[in-house]
């Protein structure tokens, strides 16, 4: 077995870095990690699902939300103890996939752990919405969020989109800054969708230039004209000792 390490650049997670690499006796290895041990915040357990999606992931919080991680600064032993004993346990995530860009597959990197974006910051976007390869609406706006139930309490959130159990499966639906008017008129709420749909969006007015995110990465899309995202079949892996319930892990990141 073998581990790497993904570490903030804060002088605080890099002293925890230095405990770990001390203290853990298989071999350590960029080289198709077994493990990767992600140091510092919810961006950093992001990074290291991009960098080795076939990993599993030991969260180690030195933050301020860590809403994904499982260990933090006070847990150190019991990760160290975990990874050298093989004694953890670990929980599936939800990935979205951005399947097709343009009629294109897209590489691994069109996955994303907490939301697909198109957006469009600086001229109005016409996009029309397909459930199931059936029209839904038309939206007019800046763009429209696509996110996991772990992503619901992300960007999501921001936009007042539901926050939704990871005990359940699903993809969400959310509008960056729509037009609603006498003209133009959309669902104008988040949408809460079954694992099992697909969401294409299709260029309603033939603008160029728009804006995709997955997580932190972004592309720019010249000649635009469709987008397919769907829940992956794929996973990430995230390791832990003792587990929290993700409706403490709202009340702790957001009610305390």
């Amino acid at each position: 077995m073998k581990y790497i390490t993904i570490v903030r650049e804060d002088e605080e997670s890099k002293k925890i870095e230095k405990i770990i690499r001390k203290s853990i006796t298989i071999d350590y290895s960029e080289n198709n990690p077994d493990y990767v041990v992600a140091v510092g915040g919810d961006g950093t357990i992001i990074k290291a699902s991009h960098t080795y999606p076939n990993a599993v992931i030991f969260g180690v919080h030195t933050g301020h939300l860590g809403f994904y991680a499982n260990y933090s600064v006070d847990t150190i032993n019991e990760l160290i103890d975990d990874i050298n004993n093989n004694s953890f346990s670990t929980q599936n995530i939800d990935l979205i996939i951005c399947e097709k860009i343009n009629g294109k597959e897209v590489s691994v990197l069109g996955k994303a752990l907490n939301e697909i974006t198109i957006l469009d910051p600086l001229k109005t976007l016409t996009l029309d919405v397909y459930l199931d390869n059936d029209y839904f609406e038309t939206f007019k706006g800046t763009g429209l969020c696509i996110s996991t139930p772990f992503g619901s309490t992300a960007y999501n959130k921001a936009l007042n989109g539901a926050v939704v159990d990871t005990s359940i499966s699903t993809i969400q639906l959310t509008e960056i800054a729509s037009i609603n008017s006498n003209a133009y008129r959309t669902l104008a709420s988040p949408l809460v969708l079954s694992s099992n749909r697909t969401i294409e969006l299709k260029n309603g007015d033939g603008t160029n230039g728009i804006y995709i995110t997955m997580d932190q990465m972004s592309m720019v899309i010249e000649s635009f004209s469709l987008i397919k995202i769907r829940l992956s079949d794929d996973k990430v892996k995230m390791a832990y000792h003792r587990y929290e319930d993700h409706l403490k892990r709202i009340k702790r990141s957001f009610l305390k």
